[in-house]
This record gives C-alpha cells, structure tokens and sequence, in this order.
C-alpha cells in the first residue's frame, strides 16, 4: 500500500489539470456574463437547502450526521426531505425509497428510510432533477442534502463540510488533489461553508465548545446491538462470547475502535470494500471463518447488515448468529447550527 501511495505521486500533472477544472469551472458557474453566455442555469430550491458533504473521497461519516441532524428536526415537529445519490445502486434515475431494497435504493438511503420512517428520502444522480421534483411534490420543511457540496448547479441555503483525523494527516495523499491525493478540493476550502463539523468518531481528543466561526465537533457514540429479527442485545452478554466481526465500510477501523471501547475483542476482523454487496460465496467465506476461530457469533455494522437481509437464512442454517452494532453520531453544541438552519424558514 506504501508503494501505492507513492507512486501516486506521478499523477501529481494530473492533479494540476485537476485543479486548473475546478477553478475554470467556478469562475464560469459565480459569473452571470459566463453563465449566460454557456447558458448555465443554477436551481435556487424554493425550500431551504442544507447541504452536507466532504472535500476528500473516502467516507467521513456524512450519513450519520444526515440522520442526526434529521433526527433533530423531526423532533421540533419540521417535515423533512433527504436527498441522496444513491451510490452504487443498480438503478438510474429519481426514486423515493418506500422499501429497504438495497440494489435498487442503495445502503445509505435505505439505512436512513430505516432509521426515520416519518421522513422523506430521495436517490438521484442528477440533484438539480431531483430539487426540482421535491419542490414540485411540496410537503416538507427542509431537504437535507447529503453529499454535493461540489455540485454548482444547484443553491444551497446552509453548507455543512465534515473533515475527520484524515485532514491533518501528513500522509502525501492526504495533501494532494485528484487523482494524485484524495481531496476534491484544496483544504483551505472548507473556510468557504458555513459550518465544519469535526467527527472525531472514536478518537480520544478533548472535546471544545463550538466558537463563532461555525466549528463543530461530533463523535460516534454506541447506541445497542440487535439481531436480525431486531431484538436487543445486551453488551454484557456480548463481552462473555467468542465472537468474529466483519465489515464493508470506507473506514473499517472505526468499527473496530468501537468494539475495543466497548470491551469487545473479535477474534477475527474481515473486512470488505465500502458499499460492498455482498453475495453467497462471501456469506461461505464468513461462514468459514466461524468454524476456523471455533466462534458462533457474528458481528458487524447497520449499514451492512441492509446487504446482508436477503443471506439471513444462510447464517441460520450455519449455526450462526449474526448481530449488528447500532451506531448514533452525537453533535457537540450544535444549538447554533440548528438555530441557522430553522432561521431559513423566515426568509
């Protein structure tokens, strides 16, 4: 992987090209002569637009933050709208998720629909499309866009950019730009959104109070464990098992942080690529690895266990219990934020 990362670095022109696109693409979208002259039209929702996304590739924990943010909203009796691509699914176009199914759906919108029935959530690849058919629709309050914020076809009233432990990395391609790095944009970039939320997920840092400029902290704190049938399972419980944990995340150390934290210790770790979807062969293989390590017991995230539904009988008829960690993201001091946003209402 080292080797990988450096020879990155020959894609360093590349990541120029990158930079001098970005910059064209910005001067021609903020200037009204340009936009006319290409005949740009940027779509300005008539209901508010909060919009939270990332300045790198890689997962930074953005649904989590949705869904609390969602969470809150829907508390103070506000309709809410998400949007969201829909990375991965198998199907094209605008749908609203009425079902948990994952290929046509993808994971994160069905794990949000899961998590909050009494929202709408939306999957486009064209966000412009999709603003324009929720306005039409009407009937909410907010529509909580989740990714885009590099997406200049549309306004967004509140822009929310979420950077993690990666962004102070010194690691080259933590500091470089497509594709020689993994930032979509110059780091000094995220001074440009309105807010920041920093999601330390399980890192042990002190946590500060939120300052004028719009600096938040949140983390990912353990809510339960549950089985399939979503049964609640009690840590302790859990503790005195031999167990096997497995995941297909973007960054699978965080759930691994999390099970340590909570006294945890999986005798084996697999790990799978992010958006994973998972098949028969991959269930055998899980299987395998139960009967290696001598454990029953199983444990991975939420956002696989949606992949993972349609296999339950697999880990049944194997003698295997299979158990997914709820995880919640709290926002530190976030009345701020949350006072903004309801202001959009007034304008």
């Amino acid at each position: 992987m080292k080797i990988f990362s450096y020879l990155r670095i020959f894609l360093l022109p590349f990541s120029l090209i990158y930079f001098i696109a970005i910059k064209i693409k910005k001067l021609v979208y903020t200037s009204d002569f340009l936009r006319k002259i290409f005949g740009i039209e940027i779509f300005c929702s008539k209901i508010p637009v909060i919009c939270v996304g990332n300045i790198r590739v890689g997962g930074t924990g953005k649904s989590q933050i949705v869904l609390e943010l969602a969470r809150k909203f829907i508390e103070k009796k506000q309709r809410v709208a998400i949007l969201s691509r829909g990375y991965r699914r198998k199907s094209k176009g605008f749908f609203e998720v009425t079902s948990l199914d994952v290929e046509k759906f993808g994971d994160e919108p069905v794990l949000l629909k899961k998590n909050l029935p009494n929202a709408k959530v939306f999957v486009s690849e064209n966000r412009k499309l999709a603003l324009k058919k929720i306005n039409e629709e009407g009937e909410t309050d907010f529509i909580l866009m989740d990714d885009g914020l590099q997406n200049l076809k549309v306004h967004k009233d509140l822009t929310i950019v979420l950077i993690d432990r990666n962004f102070f990395s010194k690691n080259l391609i933590e500091r470089f730009l497509l594709p020689a790095g993994n930032l979509r944009e110059p780091k000094k970039k995220i001074f440009d959104y309105d807010f920041v939320i920093y999601n330390k997920k399980f890192d042990d840092l002190e946590i500060p109070e939120n300052d004028e400029k719009g600096f938040v902290i949140s983390e990912y704190c353990f809510d339960s464990f549950q089985d399939l049938e979503g049964n609640f399972v009690s840590l302790e419980s859990l503790k005195e098992k031999k167990v096997g944990a497995f995941c297909g995340i973007a960054q699978p150390v965080s759930f691994q942080k999390l099970l340590e934290k909570t006294q945890i210790f999986p005798v084996f770790f697999k790990t799978f690529p992010d958006h994973h979807f998972y098949d028969e062969q991959d269930c055998k293989l899980l299987i395998k690895f139960v009967k290696k390590f001598g454990c029953n017991h199983l444990i991975t995230t939420e956002k696989d266990i949606v992949r993972l539904t349609k296999f339950q009988n697999e880990f049944k008829r194997a003698g295997v219990f299979l158990y997914y960690a709820k995880i919640t993201a709290k926002i530190y001091s976030e009345e701020n934020l949350i006072h903004k946003i309801l202001c959009l209402k007034e304008k």
